[in-house]
């Protein structure tokens, strides 16, 4: 594992020249822009071990993305093998704005200095780019981004982090900082890849985060935001041959033709049945 390790942090090119705090910081903006989340092998129905030889040749050496489970394990196992303290968390994911979801995504704690702060590397075009300090309840700013984490104390101390903008304001996901096992995050990506009504079993998303801009492709729309002023651009992908293009000029997903043939075919019939479901109400 040293030498999958090894050739990570190499890719990522980032040299420690600076504070534990502040080359983790840009270790995590460097993995946020190299390496996409995509729920692609998902919807392929391909088996996504998380065992770490596997994990590293699939997201890292072959760049073919992941979810939560996949990229934050990778960069925990990285920070783990560097000697910093970290361990897994979970939390319960609120885009919907149910607080009793399951606990469907994969967190990491980081202990630094005698403080502690959540990583994250794996939650999509909203993941933050900056680590969140527990202790700090004041709003963290990414230029158009801004995020807020508070705290609750109804049966045992958790938290949550808030979207604050761009405008409409959003809970991403709560958590707790109980403990986590390797075997807790086996169950939850179990669920999260295998479960007839898990989202990513039924919708496509791929999405890089760079200090730039923000893309986004949502089933069969493709979404560009600027970071510095929030605008939006929106495109239909309406052809398997443009959905593999931006998958891997745009992305740097490697999806092969027919794979993308594959996933256009599946969106398609996914967006007609749906047409034809709401037109019979």
């Amino acid at each position: 594992m040293q030498s999958c390790i090894k050739n990570y942090l190499a890719l990522l090119n980032v040299q420690k020249t600076m504070s534990d705090y502040h080359y983790i910081s840009e270790l995590q903006q460097a993995h946020l822009a190299h390496f996409s989340f995509s729920s692609s092998n998902v919807l392929l129905k391909k088996a996504l071990s998380l065992q770490p030889a596997a994990l590293f040749e699939r997201l890292i050496n072959q760049r073919q993305g992941g979810y939560c489970f996949e990229h934050n394990k990778i960069f925990y196992l990285a920070l783990q093998a560097l000697g910093y303290t970290v361990r897994p968390l979970l939390g319960r994911v609120m885009l919907n704005g149910d607080s009793s979801n399951g606990r469907s995504h994969r967190l990491t704690l980081l202990t630094l200095a005698e403080k502690q702060y959540v990583i994250d590397v794996g939650f999509g075009v909203a993941c933050p780019r900056s680590l969140i300090d527990l202790q700090n309840k004041e709003i963290v700013n990414e230029q158009a981004f801004k995020y807020q984490l508070s705290q609750e104390s109804d049966y045992s101390i958790s938290y949550r982090l808030t979207q604050l903008s761009p405008e409409p304001a959003k809970v991403l996901y709560r958590f707790d900082l109980r403990e986590v096992t390797e075997a807790d995050c086996d169950i939850a990506h179990f669920y999260s890849h295998q479960h007839p009504q898990a989202a990513f079993v039924n919708n496509l998303v791929i999405a890089r985060v760079t200090a730039k801009q923000r893309q986004l492709i949502r089933n069969l729309t493709y979404l560009i935001i600027d970071n510095a002023t929030g605008q939006e651009v929106v495109t239909d992908i309406k052809s398997s041959k443009q959905l593999h293009r931006l998958c891997n000029e745009q992305f740097a997903v490697g999806l092969s033709e027919s794979a993308a043939s594959e996933l256009f075919s599946f969106l398609q019939d996914k967006r007609n049945y749906s047409a034809t479901s709401l037109s019979n109400i």
